[in-house]
């Protein structure tokens, strides 16, 4: 009869399947202590037929049908010998039906006289199941290397299924991926597994080694590792080697790991060193769902860059490659919600790519070497392959500390928003004040999406202060300006001050103060509405389409292509387009030549003169600007 490990796997929340299972001969003698001397001394043979008959079901396809003669075997017979053979079976049909919980509850039962291996074997399933998977490790680890035990004296040829699987999830949920991948190794390779069973252990070790760092599985391989392990441990290794900027070393692990791939009869996965077409460049972002208007803006600054012609004069040859990085699941194929990037990748042989940040898409492109350009505000890690477009929001706020400071401001005041953003911006302000000489005399808030400012101005009046920092958006500013006004509080020019002010009680009259702003989603709203109110206010969005040196070309073809102003989104979409294009244009060829090139030299962009650091953070500081008349200014 066959039970099914995968489907008691299923209802355990592992897996789904069958495999085979045998019975031998039941034994009635010499298997098991007795419960009792009177037991011995009685010769029982109903029950001796009766757990024959139970016994012979205990490996049924339906597991109830085995739980119910053992059940009926134990209630009918409370001193028969074989009662230990028949709490270990039952115990065995529980697990089979997902009742890790009832099958502990028996074996403990059970045990309470005496423990045997089988009782140990099943209390580790079914502790792995519950969760308990520390008790699980220690109780399946000593039959890790003698195989399982024989179940109420019976072969059970599921049991080794049952222990590679059971050690392989505790194993991993304990800190020890590497163990669990080999147990999965194990798994796939007993006798009796079939083929939608390896399957399973092969998803489910890749699910595993998918959480473990390069450095790690670098480290792993340094010793001797079965092929499997090193199949699955390889492609992370490789990353870390490229991270490290140890491109030789990468390519012949990547060879080494591709060859026992194929081995093994997995796919060898794309080698970085293959070939590329350093004119394709790569576009992974929403088009279709809730962010596909995201994706239509980064579009538009991207294709702005393959309209440049070459310095030369002539047409660019580059082409853009597009990919729905939203793409429905149905469409995501084997990568999942990294497809988008697996596919420019590995089918348009792109050298690099630009693309909204997806973990699963920066694990492919890390792993096949892809230069990947994040329009994210946060640092991915030295071990990926991608890059920070975005400055992160501190990094305003700090820019805008060390510019009022260089001006000579020395007491500053935060009015913000009470959110977990505007804190955090309020934090990172203050952190640049103490590194500068600054202090912050008052920190005010008010409820975010707030209109009224009026208790809180009442209290700057009573404050001596040299600047007053609005970690908020423009919107925000356009009311928080006039506000100021009334108190007579006013923006200064940003010029050298004359002074630090020392004043802890300002005089009558009107006071000028810099006014800084991180004003996110800036526009010539603003002005419209409140432009005599910030006039001379330093602000710090990330990106406005001032008509400067820097970005006036830029802002001019954007016009003229689409009829309105560039947003900071379009910018950032033009500059990450732009530093690819930039690398291939300075000699890049692969994309390791790329990698070397963005993570070390300087891109002048639309948003700054772009550098990363060994985080694959951005460093450089961002652009400031200033409002002048009638105008938004960059601050020189």
């Amino acid at each position: 009869m066959r039970i099914g490990i995968l489907a008691a796997f299923l209802l355990a929340g592992c897996a789904s399947g069958q495999v085979q299972a045998r019975q031998d001969e039941v034994p009635l003698s010499g298997e098991r202590a007795p419960d009792s001397g009177a037991a011995l001394a009685r010769e029982d043979l109903g029950g001796d037929a009766d757990f024959r008959a139970a016994a012979s079901k205990a490996f049924a396809a339906d597991p109830a049908t085995a739980r119910s003669a053992l059940e009926s075997f134990l209630a009918n017979h409370p001193d028969h010998r074989q009662r230990p053979a028949a709490f270990a079976l039952l115990a065995r049909a529980q697990l089979a039906s997902g009742d890790a919980a009832g099958a502990k509850a028996t074996l403990e039962k059970a045990a309470a006289g005496a423990r045997t291996p089988d009782f140990d074997f099943l209390l580790g399933i079914a502790d792995g199941r519950l969760g308990n998977h520390v008790l699980a490790v220690t109780l399946l680890r000593p039959f890790l290397t003698s195989g399982p035990p024989r179940i109420g004296g019976l072969s059970d040829a599921d049991a080794p299924l049952l222990l590679r699987a059971a050690a392989a999830e505790a194993l991993a949920e304990t800190g020890d991926p590497v163990a669990a991948i080999e147990q999965w190794d194990q798994y796939r390779s007993v006798e009796e597994a079939r083929e939608h069973e390896r399957a399973y252990a092969r998803r489910r070790a890749e699910e595993v080694a998918e959480k473990i760092p390069g450095e790690a599985a670098l480290s792993a391989l340094s010793v001797p590792r079965a092929p499997f392990v090193r199949a699955m441990l390889g492609a992370h290794a490789v990353a870390a080697l490229r991270a490290r900027g140890d491109e030789a070393g990468a390519v012949r692990l990547e060879q080494d790991i591709g060859l026992t791939r194929r081995n093994l009869g997995l796919d060898p996965g794309l080698q970085a060193t293959a070939s590329v077409d350093p004119l394709r460049l790569g576009l992974a972002v929403p088009q279709s769902g809730a962010q596909a208007r995201l994706g239509e803006v980064v579009l538009r600054g991207a294709m702005l860059v393959m309209a440049e012609p070459t310095a030369s004069g002539d047409p660019s040859s580059y082409q853009l490659m597009v990919r729905d990085s939203d793409a429905p699941a149905e469409r995501a194929g084997s990568a999942g919600a990294g497809g988008a990037a697996w596919s420019l990748a590995r089918e348009e042989s792109v050298i690099g790519l630009l693309g909204a940040p997806n973990p699963r898409g920066i694990e492919l492109a890390a792993r096949d070497g892809v230069p990947f350009l994040l329009l994210d505000d946060h640092a991915p890690g030295a071990r990926t392959t991608a890059f920070q477009l975005i400055h992160a929001p501190e990094s305003r706020a700090i820019a805008l500390a060390q510019r009022a400071l260089a001006l000579g401001a020395r007491r500053f005041v935060v009015l913000g928003p009470d959110s977990a953003s505007g804190k955090r911006l309020a934090g990172a302000f203050k952190n640049a004040l103490a590194a500068g000489g600054g202090t912050l005399v008052a920190h005010l808030t008010y409820v975010a999406g707030a209109t009224s400012f009026s208790a809180q101005v009442n209290e700057l009046r009573k404050i001596g202060f040299d600047a007053l920092f609005v970690p908020d958006e423009a919107t925000r500013l356009e009311l928080i300006g006039p506000a100021l006004a009334v108190a007579d509080i006013w923006p200064r020019r940003p010029r050298l001050l004359a002074a630090p002010s020392s004043a802890t009680v300002p005089t009558a009259g009107r006071r000028e103060v810099l006014l800084l702003s991180t004003a996110l989603s800036l526009s010539p709203k603003l002005l419209r509405n409140a432009e005599r109110y910030v006039q001379g206010a330093m602000l710090c969005p990330g990106y406005y389409p001032a008509e400067d040196a820097r970005s006036g070309n830029f802002v001019t073809r954007f016009r003229e292509a689409y009829g309105t102003n560039p947003t900071a989104v379009d910018a950032y979409g033009y500059d990450g387009l732009s530093i690819l294009r930039g690398a291939v244009d300075r000699g890049a060829r692969t994309r390791a030549d790329v990698l070397r090139l963005v993570g070390s030299e300087r891109f002048e962009g639309m948003t700054g003169d772009i550098r990363f650091g060994p985080d694959h953070g951005r460093v450089d500081p961002p652009l400031i600007y200033f409002v002048e008349g009638d105008s938004i200014r960059l601050l020189k």
